[in-house]
């Protein structure tokens, strides 16, 4: 069963990851458009308002392909096996799926409101004071917790998409990893930015 939820690539590849990994995809802008949550690069999990449809499948979109690009040609250059296209973006989508859960955490307003209490508290930025219960502050921090498990899942997911479709193994298939995943972080952070500039 666990290896099933950190690496299911052993059984799910190529066209049928990508169909269920674009559903994921969509599936995941539309809770995030519900709760004004938004993923600002592969990795980062933001609460923010008001923020259009369009601009929310664009940025799930972008974040996946742009990370599927770039270790799409890291695999190409380094793997001594051909490597399939449709597998590189069919598992890197798939990989996405913590984030459908993540796009639900901002249905609870009391993440935004810890972080406006902390901010008022310790640095004195923010409208005013800001009220807050034991309980939430509890109920606040288990979220953030749950958000940084499936963060780490997500890695996880991505890691065992790319060594699998890429047919890597060892240290070479962690160090091209991350180095593609940090490129991806810087690029995927850029385009959001474009993005956020076309919302002005």
């Amino acid at each position: 069963m666990l290896t099933k939820l950190i690496n299911p690539f052993r059984f799910i590849a190529g066209f049928r990851a990508l169909a269920a990994g674009v559903l994921v995809i969509l599936v995941t802008a539309v809770l995030a458009y519900f709760s004004n949550t938004h993923f600002p690069d592969i990795l980062s999990v933001k609460i923010s308002g008001d923020l259009p449809f369009w601009f929310l499948v664009s940025q799930g979109a972008g974040n996946w392909f742009i990370v599927s690009v770039v270790l799409y040609l890291t695999a190409v250059i380094a793997s001594p096996s051909s490597v399939r296209l449709v597998d590189i973006f069919g598992t890197q989508a798939l990989a996405r799926f913590p984030y459908l859960p993540a796009a639900g955490i901002g249905f609870f307003g009391s993440v935004e409101k810890f972080g406006q209490y902390v901010l008022w508290e310790n640095l004195g930025m923010g409208d005013g004071p800001v009220a807050m219960a034991g309980w939430e502050m509890g109920f606040a921090i288990l979220l953030m917790m749950l958000t940084i498990l499936l963060s780490i899942w997500l890695v996880a997911l991505m890691y065992n998409a790319f060594k699998i479709s890429a047919n890597l193994k060892g240290a070479k298939s962690g160090g091209l990893f991350i180095l593609g995943f940090i490129v991806s972080i810087v690029l995927t952070r850029l385009f959001s930015n474009y993005l956020l500039a076309g919302l002005v």
